[in-house]
Formats: structure tokens, C-alpha cells, sequence
């Protein structure tokens, strides 16, 4: 306790030291952070580059530089820029997914270097399998695209995408001549973490590239402002946790004559913590518990083999292809093991396995046909899924040893066209777009499935996602955009075939009558300005039909419950769902040195069959945010405000209260190719929740505090390039 007592006291002082160094000097700024700033190049949105600039406000983007000098190291700091960006995290599993505009889990796809990550999975209070399985280190870029956009992606992509992108060879060397190497170190006392990683990146020959990275980070529980340190349930502060992960990217790029590039990589991740569960303790439910700890593993790998051409002169067959050959593997394992009056060795073991195989080709043409320039991209995609689940522990008994679903094998197959119409001079373009995706989901019955009365059932079908874009170039610094959309996300295999019976007279069902959810989605925008001054603002409405709902069906009394049971599970589409909302934002390098930007999202989102709110749209947030930057230092101050998330399903839940966070960061480089950064964040030391993370949490939980954000809370640190 007095580490943890005289940490909070390091904050304050830097705090004061670093808005001290920030503001000295303020008029002797040597040029506009404008000047400084590149055209943002955009690959997620289109399947090809493009700048932000000529995109819909709905996609946004952020730099390795900006991750640095904002401590983007997970999806709750990528959320602090976003305002309509969330990601609930567990207690005890961390985080899990992202959320865009009110939708997450699997229904926003994913993707690190263009190709998909495993799936979020769940089965009961023993296994929590999510996405949190890249380094934010080993990345170039993230990408974010707003609203369905299954025309270009598939499946999953209902809500929007998510692109990782991880760095290469040629970008890291760039400037630096055939070899550099750089060595990042970093500490956050919010969980009192320590961080390391090392990048080398090289020139073998002429025309062969290379780039090695490894890191790896230790730290503890996150932090809260919780103040019972009991152990039992009643507990609000974290349990206590080490947690490490490791990490690893290796790359290599071979330029050929004629604009082809050849390229393989491997990508390599995986974290472990290890917690006492001293929540588990006192817990009515569980009377018998009188000790409890668990060991949780997630680990991820991929290896990819890439091609790319790049047209060096116009008029050719093709102007860009490329293709992507893939194999990944993620694997979970989460054990629980507890000391009970009645079995003293007590345990859970949930295993969880996902390979994919996979490939994916593109083709890009631009030509002129009359006063119509034609930009046409086409591609296809087909992937192999085999999945992987199985629960045992100790002492032996008939519910242990088994699968909660059957081995399932997926299928999946799409095939997309898309081209951007640019009509004369007029500066209208018109982009239409379609896709169509095929989905087979196969089970197998082997014995561990059927052991626990298992059923399953198989599962094909197919899908046309249409997308037609507008935008409107009215003058140089004025843009208008408009976009109708179609998304879709098929069943998968946890929902069509999860399956349980307990002896405590409950059961899990499958459900061969599934849909897939599908949604249609509308948005109007505007660009205006520039990085100078300027201003973007997005409002759109979104809906969707065929909502997969796990429901309980009271037995008896319908023809989905099983003999001997008083309670079933099944996945069900059950409603129709409407969001709708706005996003807005805008910036002003008011002075030489000086920038001002602010961003701001609003939304809601209800159930269109019972009119009750949607728990997962987040209340209004905006963020404010002023920046000085000099040749060799800068500092940035971030105001986050967000309202009280008042629409709740039920009366009953907890409803977050309004809050605002002040967080101030600053970067100095004393010598070329050295750069510190610096952060206190919650600069108030302010109390406060995320909607994200107590959805569904009774307002009457004695608990509450338990889901709470740290206080106020440094990180610090260093890289050296050479």
C-alpha cells in the first residue's frame, strides 16, 4: 500500500513541471504544426490508397507519431480521440472487443494487416475469449470505418471495420539509409507496467528490405477507485494481477522490375495473467469457496505470404493487384482453481482454439470513357475456419470433459466489385458497389459434444451486400458526401449450436432456424476546410433486422425445451434495431505553433419492436484539445467530457453519471533521434465509470466502484532511433 500511496503523489509534480515547461516561451515557435502535418494515406476504407481528405467524415485514422505523443496503447486510449470508439473490459479478462456507434463484439470486424482476427467467444462465467491480441507497438497505422460495410468486406463488418496495420520495412527506413534500428521503452502507473521493445530494419542487396521487432511488457491490476480491500465479494478494489505479454514481427519485402513486390510476414502474440480472485470469496451462490486464483493464456500467430503490383506506366491491363495467402491460429486457455469445504482440489479449464486459412486477391483499373473516369476494384476472398472449445477440471463428474459446441468448420466465400465514377469536370463522383458473400457452417458430433446431450445442426447460405457512395467536390476546400450501405453478419457456430444441460435443470439449445442479422444504413456529411481550419460533420441513421439474442424459454411449454428441464437457452432473432446520430469535428492552428480541435458524438439507439433503449450506444462525448508544437518539444492538453448514460433498458441499471478528465501530455527531443513523452491523465483525480463497461449492472450493486476508472495516474516513455 505505500508504493501504490507515494505513486499518487509523482503525478502532481510532474504535472506541474510539465505544463511549466509547456508553456515557456510560447511566441518562439519556429514553424505551424500545419506545415507539419502529411496527407494522411487511408487504406481500410477503399481496399486501396487514398487520402483522409477525399474520404467520408466517417473514416478516421490515426499515425504512429500520433500513438506516441498520445499513449495509444490499447483500445481504451484509441477511444480517448474517438469519441464514438468504445471497449468494455472484464475484471478479470480485460478487454474485449471494440464498439462503434452502439454496436461491438463480432459484429465489428476486426483486421490486422487486411486480415481477420479469430471471433469473440463466451460460454458461461469460466470463459471470455476477445480481440485484444496485437501490439499496439508493432503498428503503423489504425484505421476506422463507420456503418455497415460488408460491400467491400463480408461478413461481420455490420457495425464498421477496424484496420491494424503493422509496420514495414521501407517506412521505417525511410530518411535513415539502408539500416536503422530503434529501442522504446515505457512505464504506466496505472497498472504499474514496464514496457520494452526493440526494431531493427535493414537492406539486403538493392532491392530487398527487411524488419525485425520484439516486446514484451509486465505489470499488475489496473487500478480503480475502489476503496474496500476485503477479501470477499463485497471487494471494489481490483483483484490482484500480474500480467505479462510477449510479442514479435518479422518482415521481408523484395522489389522486382516492373512494379511487383513480393513480401512475407510473420506476427506473433500472447499474454498471460495470473490473479487472486479474492471476489470469489463469501459469495452467497458459492457458500463453499475458500480460496480462489486463475491462470489465463491468450495466444495468437499468423504467417503471410504477400504480392503487389504497382502499374509504373498508365495504359497497362492493370494499374494494381494483389493478393494475401494467410495462416493464423489464436488459442485461449482459462483455468480457474479453486480450495472448497467439499473438494479441496477444485478446478475449471476452458479451452479455446480458432485456425483460419486463408486468401484473399484484388485487381484495380482506371481508365477514361468519354467525360466519365472510371476507378473499378474487384476482388476475391475465401477463407477456412476450424473452431475449437472444450471444458474440463476437477474432481470428475458428467459436465467435465466436454464441448459446449461441436468442432466447427467455416467456409466462407465472397466476391466484390466496386467503381468510382468521377463525372467530367463537374466534381461529382458516384461509387457503386456490391457483394456477395457464401457461408457454410459444418459441425461434428464427436463424443465430448454429444456426452452432455449435444445437438447440432449445419448451416449454408448467402448474401448480396449493395453500397452506393456519392461526394461532391463543390470547391477546393468544400466537399459534401452522401452513402446508402448494406451490412450483414452470419450466425456463428457458438450461437447455431451452443449446448448445454446442467443437472441443476437448465439446458443450451441449438437453433437451426437462425438468419443472418442485416442492417441498411444512410449517412450525410460534409468536409470543409483543411488542417489549417476546418471542420467535418457526419449524421446518419442505421438500421437493423434479425438481431441474434440469446432468450430463456420457460419450460414447459414450448417445443424447444428438453425433458426434466425448467429453464432453456437458445439464440433467437428476436428484434429490429435502430441507431441513429451525428459526429462532428473540427480543428484551428490558430498561431504559429498552435492547435486547437474539438470532437464531439451523439447517438441513440433503441429496440424498434419494444422501444426500450439500446445499453451498448454510449452517451454524448466530446473531446477538447489544444496543442503547441516547436521544433523540438510540444505539449497537448485533452478535456473529455462525456454525459450521463441515462438510456438504459431498464430502470433498474446502474446509469453512469457525466464526467470530464483532463489529461496533459508533453514530448521533448534533446538531441536528434531521441524523443521522451510524458502524460498525466485525470489530472483530477476524478471518480468516474464507462458506460461500456457496467452494462447490465444493477444500480443497487454494492460492487459499482469495482468497474471504476484509475485515478489520477502517470506513463513515461523513451525512444532512441539511430
Amino acid at each position: 500500500m505505500t508504493t501504490r500511496t507515494g505513486m499518487k503523489a509523482v503525478p502532481h509534480y510532474l504535472a506541474l513541471t510539465l505544463l511549466a515547461s509547456a508553456m515557456q516561451n510560447l511566441y518562439a515557435a519556429e514553424a505551424s504544426i500545419a506545415d507539419a502535418l502529411l496527407p494522411t494515406i487511408v487504406v481500410t476504407a477503399t481496399r486501396s490508397e487514398a487520402e483522409l481528405g477525399s474520404l467520408p467524415p466517417s473514416v478516421s485514422a490515426i499515425r504512429r507519431e500520433q500513438m506516441d505523443e498520445q499513449f495509444v496503447s490499447d483500445y481504451t486510449d484509441l477511444g480517448k480521440g474517438e469519441p464514438d470508439i468504445s471497449i468494455s473490459r472484464h475484471p478479470r479478462y480485460g478487454l474485449s472487443s471494440v464498439n462503434i456507434r452502439g454496436l461491438e463484439s463480432n459484429r465489428v470486424l476486426m483486421m490486422v494487416d487486411g486480415i481477420r482476427l479469430a471471433d469473440t467467444f463466451s460460454f458461461g462465467p469460466y470463459q471470455n475469449n476477445g480481440r485484444d491480441t496485437v501490439d499496439f507497438g508493432a503498428l503503423q497505422a489504425i484505421e476506422i470505418v463507420r456503418g455497415p460495410a460488408s460491400s467491400l468486406y463480408g461478413s461481420d463488418a455490420l457495425g464498421g471495420v477496424v484496420g491494424l496495420r503493422t509496420l514495414e520495412p521501407l517506412d521505417f527506413l525511410q530518411g535513415r539509409g539502408r539500416f536503422a534500428s530503434q529501442i522504446a521503452l515505457d512505464y504506466d502507473s496505472s497498472d504499474q507496467s514496464t514496457g520494452a521493445r526493440a526494431t531493427v530494419a535493414g537492406a539486403a542487396g538493392q532491392s530487398t528490405f527487411w524488419l525485425l521487432q520484439a516486446g514484451g511488457r509486465e505489470g499488475r491490476e489496473l487500478d480503480n477507485k475502489g476503496e474496500n480491500d476485503s477479501r470477499s465479494n463485497l471487494r471494489t478494489r481490483a483483484n490482484p494481477q500480474d500480467s505479462s505479454s510477449r510479442s514479435a514481427l518479422a518482415k521481408v519485402r523484395t522489389l522486382l522490375d516492373g512494379g511487383h513486390t513480393l513480401g512475407l510476414t510473420a506476427d506473433y502474440f500472447r499474454r498471460d495473467l495470473d490473479a487472486e480472485l479474492y471476489t470469489d470469496l463469501g459469495d452467497p451462490m458459492l457458500p463453499t469457496v475458500r480460496a480462489s486464483r486463475s491462470e489465463d493464456q491468450t495466444r495468437r500467430w499468423r504467417i503471410s505470404g504477400e504480392y503487389d503490383y504497382a502499374a509504373e506506366q498508365p495504359g497497362g491491363v492493370l494499374d494494381s493487384a494483389s493478393v494475401r495467402v494467410y495462416t493464423q491460429q489464436q488459442d485461449s486457455q482459462q483455468a480457474t482453481y479453486q480450495t472448497r469445504t467439499n473438494a479441496p482440489n477444485w478446478s475449471r479449464i476452458s479451452e479455446y482454439s480458432q485456425d483460419q486459412l486463408g486468401l484473399s486477391t484484388q485487381l484495380g483499373k482506371q481508365w477514361q470513357s468519354g467525360s466519365v473516369g472510371h476507378h473499378l476494384l474487384a476482388g476475391f476472398e475465401i477463407s477456412r475456419s476450424e473452431l475449437t472449445q472444450f471444458r474440463s477440471g476437477t474432481p470428475l463428474n458428467a459436465t467435465l470433459n466436454v464441448r459446449d459446441l461441436p468442432l466447427t468448420t467455416t467456409t466462407q466465400w465472397g466476391v466484390f466489385v466496386q467503381d468510382e465514377l468521377a463525372l467530367g469536370q463537374s466534381g461529382f463522383t458516384l461509387t457503386p458497389g456490391l457483394r456477395y458473400d457464401s457461408y457454410d457452417l459444418q459441425p461434428e458430433n464427436d463424443a465430448a459434444f454429444i456426452k452432455q446431450g449435444g445437438k447440432s445442426v449445419s448451416l449454408s447460405d448467402g448474401k448480396l451486400s449493395p453500397k452506393l457512395a456519392a461526394r461532391w467536390q463543390v470547391a477546393d476546400k468544400l466537399s459534401f458526401f452522401a452513402q446508402y450501405s448494406q451490412g450483414f453478419r452470419a450466425p456463428n457456430p457458438m450461437e447455431l449450436n451452443g449446448s448445454y444441460v446442467s443437472p441443476m435443470g437448465y439446458a443450451a439449445v441449438a437453433n437451426p432456424a437462425l438468419k443472418p442479422e442485416t442492417s441498411r444504413g444512410f449517412e450525410v456529411g460534409t468536409r470543409l476546410g483543411d488542417e489549417q481550419l476546418g471542420a467535418s460533420l457526419t449524421v446518419y441513421d442505421n438500421h437493423y433486422r434479425n438481431f441474434i439474442e440469446q432468450v430463456t424459454i420457460a419450460c414447459p411449454g414450448s417445443a424447444q425445451c428438453l425433458p426434466g428441464m425448467s429453464l432453456v437457452y437458445q439464440s433467437q432473432n428476436q428484434s429490429r434495431v435502430e441507431i441513429y446520430g451525428l459526429e462532428a469535428r473540427a480543428q484551428w492552428a490558430f498561431a504559429p505553433g498552435w492547435r486547437s480541435w474539438a470532437n464531439l458524438a451523439w447517438a441513440r439507439g433503441s429496440n424498434s419492436d419494444s422501444g426500450a433503449a439500446l445499453d451498448s450506444v454510449a452517451p454524448l462525448k466530446a473531446q477538447l484539445g489544444l496543442t503547441f508544437t516547436r521544433s523540438n518539444w510540444g505539449s497537448s492538453l485533452m478535456l473529455t467530457a462525456a454525459g450521463s448514460h441515462d438510456k438504459v433498458s431498464q430502470a433498474t441499471y446502474f446509469k453512469t453519471p457525466g464526467y470530464g478528465v483532463l489529461d496533459l501530455t508533453s514530448w521533448w527531443e534533446p538531441v536528434k533521434d531521441l524523443r521522451l513523452n510524458a502524460g498525466i491523465f485525470n489530472l483530477g483525480d476524478k471518480k468516474y465509470w464507462l458506460s461500456s463497461d457496467v452494462v447490465g449492472v444493477p444500480a443497487s450493486s454494492k460492487i459499482i466502484d469495482r468497474y471504476s476508472q484509475p485515478g489520477i495516474n502517470a506513463r513515461l516513455s523513451v525512444n532512441w532511433k539511430y
